[in-house]
């Protein structure tokens, strides 16, 4: 999927993730496709969790639309459907869209203020902000 375009098979209400959600995505995330197995052999030494916890987590990322499950094997494999840059926009353009008044505009500047970037983070974003504007006056 191209960059900046969201995900319109993302159900509205998977806007917003769990921590152990969180955990399980950047596993499948790092591994590009995993099982259940693979998952829960990650997590178990940390966390303790039943191996059905762990099923279920993955199920719902798949209904949430942000996993994919192929179910042609006898074991499920878990694939993601979209990357963290994507779900973390369409988790703040989902915010966003709760609160009247508030812009997409006031969010990102309120984090860039309040953020840790460093001078080079700054400049590259200076950069790509330029960018989209020039592609937008052409």
């Amino acid at each position: 999927m191209a960059k900046g375009k969201t995900n319109k098979s993302l159900r509205s209400e998977s806007m917003g993730l769990g921590n152990l959600e969180a955990s399980v995505l950047q596993i499948v995330w790092r591994l590009n496709k995993a099982t259940v197995k693979d998952v829960f052999l990650e997590l178990y030494p940390q966390r303790k969790l039943a191996y059905t916890t762990i099923m279920t987590v993955l199920r719902r990322l798949s209904e949430k639309g942000i996993l994919n499950q192929n179910k042609k094997l006898k074991t499920y494999v878990y694939s993601p459907k979209i990357g963290q840059v994507e779900l973390a926009q369409n988790i703040l353009e989902s915010v966003v869209n709760k609160f009247e008044g508030v812009s997409l505009a006031d969010i990102v500047i309120n984090l860039i203020s309040k953020g840790k970037m460093s001078r080079e983070e700054l400049d590259i974003l200076g950069l790509e902000l330029d960018r989209i504007k020039q592609a937008k006056t052409s």
